[in-house]
């Protein structure tokens, strides 16, 4: 009677598939009086508990999914760590768009955003703008002068960065457009390479401070719980 045996050591390699299908989870935002508990890039088990209380607003981000966690009450981090191959991209890349218009990778620079900017990948760099309903011409300059120009056909809303305007960490930008009167001003921060998944992607944005990257990338993957 072999095939108990074996098939204890199926159920056994099935069992450990399972829980290797289940990853950590990211705290990406915390509001409340919760807050200083679940800060956000603190790190939770798969499996692990979180207790609010009235007032807080917590969200956590898996490698599939983000969910919003509002108190009082006791959640579970089982469902947004439980990774799906319909839910990864391999190296992360590309993001579901909704009504709103926004950009269909985090690592593309919104031109009319200001602030921080991670880069992944300075040789894949490129420019997105929301509205693509006209021409559209604008200029990079940079803090030591240098400038380049750029401009978009009607309908287009991608642009690589000039190759002849060199993407440097903690260079500053500005980016001015034919199509808006307020300047845009960038700070970019080069990470070492692209971060694996969404976890380790969220991760890097809010340890070097790229908000609105975050921000996108917990518009696109968020759902609202409470109990």
């Amino acid at each position: 009677m072999r095939w108990k045996p074996l098939a204890w050591t199926a159920a056994a390699v099935l069992g450990l598939a399972s829980t290797a299908a289940l990853a950590n989870v990211v705290v990406v935002r915390s509001l409340g009086p919760s807050a200083k508990a679940y800060p956000p890039g603190k790190t939770l088990a798969a499996t692990a508990k979180i207790t609010l209380q009235g007032g807080d607003v917590v969200t956590i981000l898996g490698p599939g999914t983000a969910q919003t966690l509002r108190g009082p009450g006791s959640f579970d981090t089982t469902q947004v760590s439980l990774d799906t191959a319909a839910s990864q991209r391999g190296r992360f890349g590309a993001l579901r768009t909704a009504d709103v218009a926004r950009s269909p990778s985090v690592w593309d620079i919104d031109v009319t955003q200001s602030g921080k900017v991670c880069v992944a990948d300075a040789k894949k760099l490129q420019l997105w703008r929301p509205d693509s309903d006209a021409d559209e011409s604008i200029e990079i300059r940079s803090s030591d002068g240098s400038a380049q120009k750029l401009s978009w056909a009607h309908g287009k809303a991608l642009a690589a960065w000039p190759a002849a305007l060199p993407v440097k960490t903690g260079g500053q930008y500005e980016i001015s457009s034919s199509e808006r009167p307020d300047k845009s001003s960038l700070e970019v921060v080069t990470l070492g390479a692209v971060p694996s998944d969404k976890i380790a992607t969220a991760q890097e944005l809010i340890k070097n401070g790229c908000q609105n990257q975050l921000d996108l990338l917990i518009a696109t993957a968020t759902k609202d719980r409470s109990e």
